[in-house]
This record gives C-alpha cells, structure tokens and sequence, in this order.
C-alpha cells in the first residue's frame, strides 16, 4: 500500500517561499515604528524650543521678571499635543 499523498492545491509552500514575504513586512513595520518615534521626538524638540523651562526663583524676587516668565501651561500643553500616534 503506497503512502496517500495530498492533492497538489492543498500542499504547504515551503517556507523559503514566505521568507521574502516576512522580511518585507518586517522591514514595513520597522520603519513605521522609526516614522513614529522620529515624528514623536521632532515634535518634543519642538516644544522645548518654543516653551524653554526657565528657572523661576521664588527666593530672589530681583530675578525675576518679564525676561523670567515659566512657560509651564503652554509647555505642558504642547507637550501633551505629542503624540506617539
């Protein structure tokens, strides 16, 4: 008795054949995740640059003043508008 053998539509693709398939959507997906986190990083950057944490001292009240403002709100604000998605 000969081993049954399956029909030609039902046999699996060896897996050489998906190999490509996975490393391109390996590829795919990591470089979303490096869009994202770039994206992510660019717009920290750019609210740190536009709200600078100043020092306020509540000690010294000679220091500070209008060059001294603490731009807490807006900071947090833009900060929070980041998002990694």
């Amino acid at each position: 008795m000969e081993p049954r053998t399956a029909p030609a539509s039902r046999r699996r693709p060896p897996v050489a054949a998906w190999l490509p398939l996975a490393a391109l959507l390996l590829v795919f997906l990591l470089g979303l995740l490096f869009y994202g986190e770039s994206r992510y990083r660019s717009c920290i950057a750019r609210a740190e640059a536009e709200f600078p944490a100043v020092p306020v001292s509540s000690f010294n009240q000679r220091a500070t003043g209008p060059l001294k403002v603490s731009f807490v709100e807006e900071r947090a604000r833009a900060l929070d508008a980041c998002g990694r998605f």
